[in-house]
């Protein structure tokens, strides 16, 4: 998990002006072998705009496992506010981030607001720094093929096997897999850890399909993954093996 270490805040003296009233940069993107040694840095600045008498900032980190999204996480220390002392012309704060993990991207979102003497909201703006991208190795799951059989004696019930596959390059730990017929919850099984390029097999027993099952790797989302893309198989009802 990603931690926020206290920054420090400076005011400018007004000859250095910039070309816009606030950005934010990447200071530093250390990468490490180890969660410890794997921290970025990020600087946020802006200027007095008209009659502010205080500026404030917040810092907000984003992730983006593998080549997935960018989503908000919340490491312990951030998203406060950063308050300028009254009167300054520039106003800049530094903020660190520790223990990121391997295979992610990160950046920070920073909100800017000005106020002005009576502490009334003058102006607002929000700016996103560049990347930080952190390498490393992640596992890939994959819901493959799904096969129907019947149970002998048990008209009602049926036998499905579902394949699931590990197609990144990592090792996952004891992950699950969810199936659901004609659009109803049947069972939550246990596939267990995948070596990469593992495929393996999972029964599990439901009622008889009438028009679609779905099989979803993970459903509780606990692995992270350079790709959540193919977790999930939705097909229509499988011929009996």
């Amino acid at each position: 998990m990603a931690v926020a270490l206290p920054g420090g805040a400076s005011a400018l003296p007004a000859a250095q002006d910039d070309k816009s009233v606030a950005g934010v940069r990447v200071t530093e993107c250390v990468r490490g072998a180890t969660v410890e040694a794997r921290r970025a840095g990020f600087r946020g600045a802006m200027r007095r705009v008209g009659d502010s008498e205080r500026m404030w900032m917040r810092f907000t980190l984003e992730e983006r496992v593998g080549d997935g999204e960018f989503a908000q996480v919340r490491p312990p220390g951030l998203e406060v506010w950063r308050k300028s002392r009254p009167g300054v012309q520039r106003f800049a704060y530094r903020q660190e981030v520790r223990a990121l993990a391997e295979g992610s991207t990160y950046r920070v979102r920073v909100q800017f607001r000005w106020y002005d003497r009576r502490g009334r909201l003058v102006r607002r703006a929000a700016r996103r720094s560049r990347n930080c991208r952190q390498p490393g190795t992640l596992a890939n799951l994959r819901a493959g093929r799904i096969v129907a059989v019947p149970l002998k004696g048990s008209p009602n019930i049926t036998r499905y096997a579902v394949q699931v596959a590990n197609r990144g390059r990592a090792p996952t730990p004891d992950v699950e897999v969810s199936l659901a017929v004609d659009g109803g919850a049947v069972d939550i099984a246990p596939v267990g850890l995948l070596v990469p390029g593992e495929v393996r097999r999972v029964f599990v027993n439901g009622p008889a399909c009438t028009t679609a099952i779905e099989a979803r790797v993970d459903p509780r989302d606990l692995v992270r993954e350079s790709s959540e893309d193919d977790n999930t198989r939705n097909v229509p009802c499988p011929a009996p093996a």
